[in-house]
Parts: structure tokens; C-alpha cells; sequence
């Protein structure tokens, strides 16, 4: 028996003896080693409570090892004789070899080439990087209007002085910075020598004018990508949509003068045609000068065929009254633009830069030629984004004009460079706006921002112009529809937030979303929660119809919307409905606008007095009123009333006014929106796509023949006669209680 517990007591040491762990089996812990730049250092395994091995110190280029640290503030040195009982990651601490640092910084500087001849071309490669160390280089420049901080060079006119710009480089090492200058020069810009050509095809893309497919000359400066066209060239594949056989062209040792003669017809106060006039309209390019001049601005609207759709149906116009205004000159130079004769063995082109061409003699209308850098095509108002398969001609004019060989490259110099110029130019001479503002040149006004979009990028050009139409012009006539045809298709830029407009167009936003709002509350029960067509209130003594804008139906959907066909329908069901209707009020509160034929056809229910209609000019500072008839019968029985807000805005601003100045409708609400100009729709040689406010500013004129006209604007709005607040324009009660105090004459 004692045997036997001896045994048991020995079997259970040697189980109690092989629980404990042996040497090789101790628990291992890793030590890391985070290095911050320099050279690795291998992990290391360390058993428990033993020391981990000090590495060779690690190296780091222009930088002194100072020792491992235990914290990412590098404030605990780590002591290599610590015993390791945890996994631990050791921190690099480093101080900068400053001499070095220096060294390698002038190293690079001295690798920064720069043009020690007068440099020609539209931007400078300024690198970003130290091409031998890697250092850091940022840029400034003593003279940002000729060179900005990104290399993008604005050459002084033809005419100036060369200028010595001193582009200062920045160069930053770890810790420690230098600057360095270069001197480059920039000489004034010369007059453009074309070296290449090529016939591109054009192709007609609308229905509103029929246009043959052409092919077009395209010419070249030596390594340039902005196309030039000789202006009679293109003027002569424009037949169909301009009189191309009545130019009589003149041709002088340094200009071009092109002569035509409109015929218009003379009427009395009834419409008849009591006579013809004729008009003579003269253009002289001077390539000497540099220079486009012109008589009147009428003279390109003068020579456009009428459009395919008649958005005059129905409309008579009567005699006109039209004063004279001045002769406009389009100076290139100070835009850096040249016209060029150019000698083509035995042939003389004189040649535009193509898109001058197109905003010239295409923009009295809506139509444009776009250039893709494939070729040309004719578009009519504004192709449409959205329809990504091509139902509609205008989203197959998008889908066509927007596919390029140079979709998603960077934007050549000399375009991006005209594109700026171009920009400014169409603002300087052609924006609505321009004067009221008291603008001498947008170069002044984009000054601050330009910088930021004349990188060189492409995709910073988009932004740039998008956020310079949208809140730098800060008009509800100014939009942007689609950027150039250098970014890919796919890439669109659009409105989201307020925060993209000015403060005028935030402002009437605010009224617009009162206005939503006011309507979803009011009609949670209806289709789109908007007023119906029409309504009565007051026992039916009064109608009120809702007009959310002026429709014309083309020819490419005849059935679409249509303003007068809406009228027609509305106003026999009002009368069917109630034949002794007393007031109708037309609801203006949410009508933004829209085609102006249209709305002289709604006036035509409203007045049997002809529709007066005032312009001018601020450019050429003529004025015209002319006077059109609308064959429809006018229901003059009933008092008439319009609501307004600020957001009845263009031609409902117009349909205010003119209610008002004439004197059959009575306006009640607040102050309307104003925007008195037609709009113009702009293509940019980067292809980007604008509209904004024309020369032809809507007015009222006040005095008589004899003592003389005196015109004005209507751009800001038209004061109601009758106070009725916006959050009130859907009440019946405060809208019968406003009618009964102006019938009363309170």
C-alpha cells in the first residue's frame, strides 16, 4: 500500500511539474518602429521581460535621427534597457539638417528652366516640385495681370510695351524656406500668323431654319488650337438661316464693308399697308484697326430669316416708332483678339477668330454655331442636358455637339486664354446689364476671382465660369447650361443650393420657396399642389386663372404647351360657367416668364387697344415702340386684375407693365421681379454653353411726338397699385377685399 501512494504522489508531481511553462514557451511581444519619412526598420519579436535590441539609427535625407520615442508627441524617449511586457510601437523623432536642407533648395532652383527669351505662347510649365529633391515650390508674380501664379500668360495689347515679370518660386524643405526670382519677358501680343488649315464639316441640327450641310475652312496659328474662319466663308453656309445673296461685300486694301438693304412695310393705326421704306445697313471691318464697325446694331437682325415656328401667329404689328441710336465699334485689341488677312497663294481670306464670327452675326437670334474641334453645327436656343436619349431635337443637338476627339484633356493655352477674353468682350459689349451696374469693363469685375479658375485646368475653367455667370452676374437672365467640349459628356455642373447665386437672385429665391410653400399648404389636394386653371370666388362675381408662364408650340411639337390655346380653353369655360363674371383676376404670383409672342396673343383677351411695346438700347442707345394687333376678341366687359409678386419675373414683369401703362388691368399683390431684357445665348471657344441679359431692354416710354420720348427700364420691377401681401395671394377674402378697394377708388 505504501508502494502505491508513493507511485500516485510521483505521478501527481510530474503532472503538477508539467503545468509550469517552459523557457521556450514564454509569452513573445512585438516592437514596432514608425519611422516618419526615413529609412525602414525591421519589427522585432521580444520574449517576456527581456530588452529589445537598439537598431541601427534609421536615415532620413536632410533630416538628423534624434532617437525612438513611446508617444506620438515625441515627448518620452524610449530607454533600450526597459524590460518588454506588452506589445510597443517606437516613434522616429527628427530635427532638420538645415545646412543640407538649404543646399538641396538651391539644388532645385538651380533645376527651374525658364524662357530667357520673350515667351509667345499663352502659358509657362511652372513646376510644383523640386525636380532633384522633391522640395515644395509655390509661385507669385510681381505682375499678376500678365502672368498669374499659375504660369497663364495675358499678353499686353498690340501696341503696349513688352513687360519684365519676376515670378518669385517658393521652394519649402522640411521646416526651412527660400525664394527665388526669374525674370521672364512678355511681350505685347502681334498680329497672329496662320500656319495650318483644315475643312471641318458643318451640319444643321434644328428645325427652325433651313440650313445646308457645308463644310467650313478652319485655320490655325503655328501650335494653336483656336480656329479662325474667313467671316464671308462662314457667312455664306449660313443661307437659310441670314439672306446671304443680299450682301454686297467691299473690299479695300485693309477692310471689308458689307452693304445690304432691308425693305420694311409702312402701316396706319388699322394695320394697313400704306407704303414701303428701305433701310440701308453697312458693317466695315478694318483689319488695320482692328476693328468691326457698324451703323446701328439693327444690322444683324436685319438679314435672319423668320424662324420655322411663327411665334407671331395671330399678331398684327402696326406702325412703329424707332429712334436712331448710335454707330457701335467692337475694338479686338483690347481683348487680344486679331483679324487677319491672310495670303493663301493666290486667294485673300480675311479671317475672324470663329466664335467673334458667330457671337457677331449670329447673336440677333438664337441661333448659334457650335465648334467642337471636329466640326461645326448649327443649334437653335439651348440644347438640352437632360435628355440623355435624344427623344427631342434639342437633347439630340446636346448628345451630338458634346462628343469630341478632345473630351477629358486639359484645355489648350490660346483657348483657355480666349475663352477669359472672349467672356469679357461678350459682357463688355453685348450684356444687358452692363451700364445700369455702372461697369467699364468686367476685367475690372472678375479680377478677384480669376486667378482661381486660370489654373491651366480644365475642370477649374468649368467652375470658374459657372460660379461667374451664376452669382458674379447675378441675374435671373443669366444662366449656365453646360460646360465645353473638353470635359467628357457625362460631366455636368448644375444649381443645388442658393449659396451658387448673387445676393439679388438669392433674394428672389426666398419669395419663390414663400410662394411653393404657400401653395402646398393651400392645395395639399391637388395635382403637383398648385392652383387649378381657373376658380371662382366671390359667389362667382370673380375668377381667378392661374398663368405659371407664356408657351408657344413649335413645330416640332405642335401640341405642347401653348399660352393662347390655354387662354381660349379657360376663358369658355369661365364664361360657360358664369356668362355674368364680373372681375377675372389673372394670377401672376409664380409666373416666371417666357416667350413673348405668347404673351401679346394672352393680352389679346384682355384689350381691343393695340399692345404697345417699348425697347432700348444701352449700347447704341436707340429706342423703339412699336404697336401689334392681336385677332382675338378682347373681353372688355370685365375688370381685369393681375397678382403679382417678386417672382413674377421677364415677360410676366412685362405683362405688368403693360397692363399697367395702358391701363386695363389693375395690379395687386407686391413689387414684381423686374428683368427687362431678352436673353442671348453665348457659346465660349472652351464650348462652354451661357445665356444672360441682351441689348434689348424692355421698357415704358412717357411724352408725346412733339415734346419728345423719354424711355425706362422696367429691369426693376413694377410697384403694384394695390398692396396685397404674398402669403395673401391665394386668400379669397384679402383678394375680394383689395378688388372692392380699387373698384371703390381707395
Amino acid at each position: 500500500m505504501k508502494l502505491r501512494r508513493i507511485a500516485f504522489l510521483f505521478i501527481l508531481i510530474l503532472s503538477l511539474a508539467s503545468c509550469t511553462p517552459k523557457e521556450s514557451e514564454k509569452e513573445t511581444y512585438r516592437v514596432t518602429f514608425e519611422v516618419s519619412g526615413g529609412s525602414s526598420i525591421t519589427e522585432q519579436s521580444v520574449l517576456h521581460g527581456e530588452k529589445a535590441l537598439e537598431p541601427n539609427n534609421p536615415t532620413r535625407l536632410t533630416y538628423i535621427f534624434d532617437g525612438w520615442y513611446t508617444d506620438l508627441n515625441l515627448t518620452i524617449l524610449f530607454n533600450f534597457d526597459t524590460p518588454i511586457t506588452a506589445n510597443i510601437r517606437l516613434y522616429a523623432k527628427w530635427s532638420p539638417d538645415v545646412v543640407m536642407q538649404k543646399s538641396f533648395m538651391d539644388a532645385d532652383a538651380a533645376a527651374i528652366s525658364l524662357p530667357v527669351e520673350p515667351i509667345t505662347g499663352s502659358k509657362l510649365t511652372l513646376p510644383l516640385k523640386g525636380s532633384t529633391n522633391d522640395s515644395t515650390i509655390t509661385w507669385s508674380s510681381s505682375n499678376a495681370d500678365v502672368v498669374n501664379r499659375h504660369g497663364v500668360i495675358f499678353h499686353p495689347t498690340m501696341g503696349q510695351d513688352d513687360v519684365v515679370v519676376t515670378l518669385t518660386a517658393k521652394l519649402t524643405y522640411g521646416l526651412e524656406q527660400k525664394f527665388y526670382d526669374f525674370e521672364v519677358i512678355i511681350p505685347a501680343k502681334t498680329e497672329v500668323t496662320i500656319s495650318d488649315s483644315v475643312s471641318l464639316p458643318f451640319t444643321n441640327l434644328t428645325s427652325e431654319f433651313t440650313v445646308a450641310d457645308a463644310t467650313l475652312t478652319t485655320y490655325f496659328s503655328e501650335n494653336g488650337a483656336l480656329p479662325y474662319v474667313d467671316f464671308m466663308e462662314f457667312l455664306s453656309i449660313l443661307e437659310g438661316f441670314l439672306y446671304f445673296d443680299d450682301f454686297e461685300f467691299t473690299i479695300g486694301s485693309d477692310t471689308v464693308t458689307i452693304y445690304y438693304q432691308a425693305e420694311y412695310d409702312i402701316k396706319d393705326g388699322q394695320g394697313n399697308v400704306i407704303g414701303t421704306e428701305t433701310e440701308d445697313y453697312f458693317l466695315t471691318v478694318d483689319f488695320e484697326s482692328n476693328t468691326v464697325t457698324v451703323d446701328t446694331l439693327n444690322f444683324f437682325e436685319g438679314y435672319i430669316y423668320e424662324t420655322a415656328t411663327d411665334y407671331g401667329a395671330g399678331i398684327t404689328y402696326l406702325e412703329t416708332y424707332y429712334q436712331e441710336g448710335e454707330s457701335v465699334v467692337f475694338r479686338m485689341t483690347p481683348y487680344r483678339f486679331d483679324l487677319v488677312v491672310h495670303q493663301e497663294g493666290l486667294e485673300t481670306k480675311y479671317l475672324f477668330p470663329f466664335h467673334i464670327a458667330n457671337l457677331l452675326f449670329t447673336g440677333g437670334s438664337y441661333y448659334n454655331v457650335y465648334y467642337n474641334a471636329n466640326g461645326y453645327s448649327g443649334i437653335y436656343a439651348f440644347p438640352d442636358s437632360d435628355d440623355s436619349t435624344g427623344q427631342t431635337e434639342d437633347g439630340r443637338a446636346y448628345n451630338s455637339i458634346k462628343v469630341s476627339s478632345l473630351n477629358g484633356t486639359n484645355i489648350a493655352p490660346d483657348v483657355l486664354v480666349a475663352t477669359y477674353d472672349m467672356f469679357v468682350f461678350t459682357l463688355d459689349y453685348f450684356f444687358g446689364l452692363k451700364s445700369q451696374r455702372g461697369v467699364e469693363s468686367y476685367y475690372t469685375v472678375l479680377a478677384s476671382t480669376r486667378d482661381s479658375f486660370m489654373t491651366g485646368r480644365t475642370r477649374d475653367l468649368s467652375n470658374g465660369l459657372f460660379n461667374a455667370v451664376n452669382k458674379t452676374l447675378d441675374d435671373l437672365h443669366s444662366s449656365y447650361h453646360f460646360p465645353g467640349f473638353y470635359e467628357a459628356p457625362s460631366f455636368k455642373l448644375v444649381l443645388e443650393t442658393v449659396s451658387q447665386v448673387g445676393p439679388t437672385v438669392r433674394s428672389w429665391y426666398d419669395v419663390l420657396f414663400a410662394v411653393q410653400a404657400l401653395f402646398a399648404k393651400t392645395y395639399a389636394q391637388n395635382p403637383n399642389k398648385i392652383p387649378p386653371d381657373y376658380r371662382f370666388i366671390d359667389g362667382g362675381k370673380t375668377a381667378i386663372i392661374y398663368l405659371d408662364g407664356f408657351y408657344t408650340a413649335t413645330v416640332e411639337d405642335p401640341d405642347g404647351k401653348d399660352s393662347h390655346r390655354f387662354m381660349r380653353t379657360t376663358m369658355d369655360a369661365i364664361m360657360l360657367e358664369n356668362r355674368n363674371v364680373e372681375n377675372i383676376v389673372v394670377d401672376l404670383s409664380y409666373n416666371t416668364g417666357g416667350n413673348l409672342g405668347a404673351l401679346i396673343r394672352v393680352l389679346g383677351f384682355m384689350t381691343e387697344q393695340p399692345i404697345e411695346m417699348s425697347y432700348m438700347n444701352p449700347t447704341d442707345k436707340s429706342r423703339v415702340t412699336y404697336f401689334a394687333d392681336v385677332d382675338t376678341v378682347a373681353y372688355t366687359n370685365v375688370n381685369w386684375f393681375f397678382i403679382t409678386s417678386r417672382v413674377t419675373f421677364s415677360a410676366a414683369n412685362l405683362m405688368t407693365s403693360i397692363g399697367q401703362h395702358m391701363g386695363f388691368a389693375t395690379i395687386i399683390g407686391t413689387k414684381s421681379g423686374g428683368g427687362a431684357s431678352s436673353i442671348i445665348p453665348v457659346v465660349l471657344p472652351d464650348g462652354t454653353f451661357f445665356h444672360m441679359s441682351s441689348l434689348n431692354v424692355l421698357s415704358y416710354r412717357v411724352g408725346n411726338e412733339v415734346d419728345g420720348y423719354e424711355y425706362f427700364s422696367i429691369e426693376n420691377g413694377v410697384t403694384p397699385d394695390y398692396i396685397l401681401a404674398v402669403n395673401d395671394t391665394q386668400d379669397p377674402v384679402k383678394i375680394i377685399e383689395v378688388i372692392n378697394l380699387a373698384k371703390a377708388g381707395n
